[in-house]
C-alpha cells in the first residue's frame, strides 16, 4: 500500500502531537499557569485589561510558573508551530488552487491570509517580548481564543506576567484568553 507523502507527514505530526500532549500532561509543575478571560464583559475595556490579569493572578498565587526543562524546548516548540501552519497553508493553497467553487476558493484565501497574520503579529509579539529585557519567547495561538506565552527567565512575578498579557493584548487583540509561563534559563 503506497501512502501519499502528505498522509505520511500527517500521520507523523499526529503522532508527535499525542506525545507531547501526554509529556506535558505528565509533567510536574504545570498548575501554575495564568489565565486571562472568560471574565464578566459588563465592565469598560480600559478597566477590564488591568483588572482581569490582577483578579487572575491574585487566585493563582505569588509567582506564575512553568518550567520546560530542555534548552530545545522554545525550538521544539516554534519547530511544531511552523510545521503545522505550513500543513495548513499548503491545503488552503492546494484548495485555492483546485477546481473548486469560487466561494470555497475566496474562503480558503482569506483563512490563508488570516494565518498568515497571526503568525506574523506573534512573531511581533515575541520581538516586544524580548525588548522587555526577556532573552527569548514563544507565542502561539492555540485556539481562536487561547494564546500561550512562554518567556525564558530565572522566575516569573505578577507584574511582569500581568504586563506580558497586556503586550499581548494590544499585539493580537482582546477576547482572548491568554496564558503566561516562565522557562527557567539554563545554568
Amino acid at each position: 500500500m503506497v501512502l501519499k507523502k502528505q498522509t505520511v507527514w500527517l500521520l507523523t505530526m499526529l503522532s508527535l502531537i499525542i506525545v507531547l500532549s501526554a509529556y506535558y500532561i505528565m509533567t510536574p509543575g504545570t498548575d501554575n499557569v495564568a489565565f486571562v478571560g472568560d471574565q464578566d464583559q459588563e465592565q469598560s475595556s480600559e478597566e477590564s485589561k488591568g483588572e482581569e490579569a490582577k483578579e487572575t493572578n491574585a487566585e493563582e498565587g505569588d509567582a506564575v510558573s512553568s518550567s520546560v526543562s530542555s534548552e530545545e524546548g522554545f525550538a521544539s516548540i516554534r519547530l511544531e508551530i511552523q510545521e503545522q501552519r505550513d500543513a495548513a497553508i499548503e491545503d488552503y493553497t492546494a484548495v485555492i488552487a483546485s477546481e473548486a467553487s469560487a466561494d470555497l476558493r475566496n474562503e480558503a484565501h482569506e483563512q490563508r491570509q488570516e494565518l498568515m497574520a497571526l503568525s506574523q503579529k506573534e512573531s511581533v509579539l515575541e520581538n516586544v517580548i524580548k525588548s522587555e529585557g526577556y532573552s527569548d519567547a514563544v507565542v502561539y495561538t492555540l485556539d481562536d481564543d487561547k494564546i500561550r506565552v512562554i518567556v525564558k527567565a530565572d522566575q516569573l512575578s505578577n507584574e511582569e506576567a500581568n504586563n506580558i498579557m497586556v503586550l499581548a493584548e494590544e499585539q493580537l487583540g482582546e477576547g482572548h484568553r491568554i496564558a503566561v509561563e516562565f522557562q527557567a534559563a539554563a545554568k
